[in-house]
């Protein structure tokens, strides 16, 4: 199965509390894969975001710098430098990946990654970049080793990865503050909200590539990512309706 089409399989599980009056998402209630999703973000190159979405303008002159360095000549860069490393940049092998997007990101399997070295002898320089110059001997580093991810070893019992512990459910509001799930949080959430409880909805509602890339965009212009992100879907599933008749 290539990355892509298991990418396309993992689904999360999302609890959303909607306002069906203002057609609004309250909070989501989620477990740490989501979690670990949402601050995996941060870690992502703009190189890699710009990437993403090159076929939306939403990003105002910096897609230009993009576009200038896709344009330039390379007999105009640095010997030892690549344009793809910019363009094009793979996380460092010993970053967490976030789920569901690198796929996208990335041409190269999330399970097959390499380190690079040069030909000297009794060099230790390594790299996750292919053809970067050696800074001691300047030959080009491109005699490759499989780089083995401990959470990929089966035989090897490990805690977890991720950023957040899975121990509890989390809270994550429409603009995309996080906090620890608890009766008290949601509680002064929804008093602050809504006025009528019997307005509240609860679906639930699974979480893909998909909707990964619509709330990484909706994260970089919008204040309700988890509004526009899932009540513009058409697949979404009922669980429970609160206080209905």
């Amino acid at each position: 199965m290539s990355t892509t089409e298991a990418t396309e399989t993992t689904k999360l599980k999302l609890s959303l509390m909607i306002d069906k009056r203002a057609n609004k998402v309250l909070f989501a209630e989620a477990e740490s894969d989501f979690v670990n999703f949402l601050f995996n973000l941060l870690s992502l190159p703009i190189g890699t975001v710009i990437n993403l979405f090159r076929n939306e303008s939403m990003f105002g002159c910096i897609e230009n710098l993009y576009q200038s360095l896709e344009n330039f000549n390379g007999a105009y860069l640095q010997p030892d430098k690549n344009k793809s490393q910019l363009l094009k940049p793979h996380l460092a092998v010993s970053s967490v990946n976030p789920p569901l997007l690198l796929a996208e990101a990335n041409s190269q399997s999330q399970d097959t990654k390499y380190i690079y070295f040069c030909r000297g002898r009794y060099h230790s320089n390594m790299t996750d970049v292919a053809g970067i110059a050696c800074p001691e001997c300047h030959c080009t580093m491109d005699h490759s080793l499989q780089f083995v991810d401990s959470n990929s070893c089966k035989t090897i019992k490990s805690i977890e990865g991720g950023i957040v512990q899975n121990l509890v459910t989390y809270l994550v509001t429409d603009d995309l503050l996080v906090t620890p799930m608890s009766m008290i949080a949601g509680i002064d959430l929804l008093q602050h909200n809504v006025k009528d409880v019997c307005v509240l909805e609860k679906r639930a509602v699974e979480f893909g590539t998909k909707e990964g890339l619509e709330l990484l965009k909706y994260s970089l212009k919008s204040k309700t990512a988890l509004t526009n992100v899932f009540l513009a879907q058409t697949n979404i599933k009922d669980v429970a309706v609160s206080n209905s008749s």
